[in-house]
């Protein structure tokens, strides 16, 4: 995976994007196996970027380090409609069977996975940055 950044977050959210809603999110559920780094495009035009990346894909792989998931229509509870979204998982239990010693470390692969997304694809994205 990409080198572990070093420097202050410029991190592309909700936060910074509300009435879009294109977001980096983290996802360790309490019952589902695997922790989950996901840029989930929220957003009216969500397939159009989704499917420009595409076109980016061994690029931003590349970037990333790893072959992410490159999902079309991805679901999870928080959102009740399908939604396209890159993602990154991190095998380990479940919330629920974690073992709490082992939390700092998946925290770190996670955080490591999240700056290592962001950085392989908000290249590819200026041009909806510029929009916003």
């Amino acid at each position: 995976m990409c080198p572990k950044f070093r420097g202050s977050f410029g991190w592309f959210n909700a936060a910074s994007t509300a009435a879009r809603q294109a977001r980096f999110e983290y996802r360790l559920e309490y019952d589902t196996p695997n922790a989950l780094v996901e840029f989930a495009l929220l957003r009216s035009d969500g397939e159009q970027i989704y499917k420009s990346l595409v076109r980016r894909r061994k690029q931003i792989n590349e970037a990333f380090g790893g072959s992410l998931l490159w999902l079309q229509e991805a679901q999870n509870a928080e959102h009740s409609w399908p939604y396209p979204a890159l993602a990154w998982t991190i095998a380990c239990p479940g919330l629920r069977d974690l073992d709490r010693r082992t939390w700092p470390l998946i925290q770190s692969r996670m955080i490591d996975a999240m700056v290592c997304l962001e950085q392989a694809v908000v290249p590819y994205l200026q041009r909806w940055l510029e929009e916003d």
